[in-house]
């Protein structure tokens, strides 16, 4: 009985360290899923952290990209404003030209009448009586001559 007593009381005991051995297992193993659980969870910060440094990049290089087109925008629009400048001169220097050349026409028109004028008072000076009708024929032809030298130099003033 005493051997019967015995057993059951190793029998017990095994029951109760089977149990606690049980209980230890399932300790440990919980204790790897939550280490599993919290490198699962270090890993998907890491990828989100990951993401979100890449997201930061793309901004920055967009940022980047825009910096670059205004940069090459403001230098076109300056290269824009010399060639406008530049045609902006060249169409003031044509206009003092055109003034320049419509005063020595000018001048040319006022030579030519007052060599006319010199020509038809020598003419006068120089005609008798009998010599009459021939001059009035020069003086017309000196006064078409003249009004031809004017409407060359107007001309030439006009297409220029």
């Amino acid at each position: 009985m005493r051997e019967l007593t015995q057993e059951r009381s190793r029998i017990h005991a095994s029951i109760v360290i089977n149990a606690l051995a049980d209980h230890q297992i399932a300790r440990i193993m919980n204790e790897f899923t939550q280490e599993r659980i919290r490198i699962h969870a270090n890993i998907v910060i890491n990828a989100l952290a990951d993401h979100h440094i890449a997201g930061d990049m793309n901004e920055l290089t967009q940022e980047r990209s825009r910096i670059h087109a205004s940069i090459v925008i403001n230098a076109l629009a300056d290269h824009q404003i010399a060639r406008i400048m530049n045609e902006l001169t060249q169409e003031r220097s044509r206009i003092h030209a055109s003034i320049v050349i419509n005063a020595l026409a000018m001048q040319e028109i006022a030579r030519n009448m007052n060599e006319l004028t010199q020509k038809r008072s020598r003419i006068q000076a120089g005609t008798n009586t009998g010599r009459m009708l021939g001059a009035f024929n020069l003086k017309d032809a000196i006064w078409s001559h003249l009004q031809l030298t004017v409407a060359k130099s107007l001309l030439c003033c006009c297409l220029r």
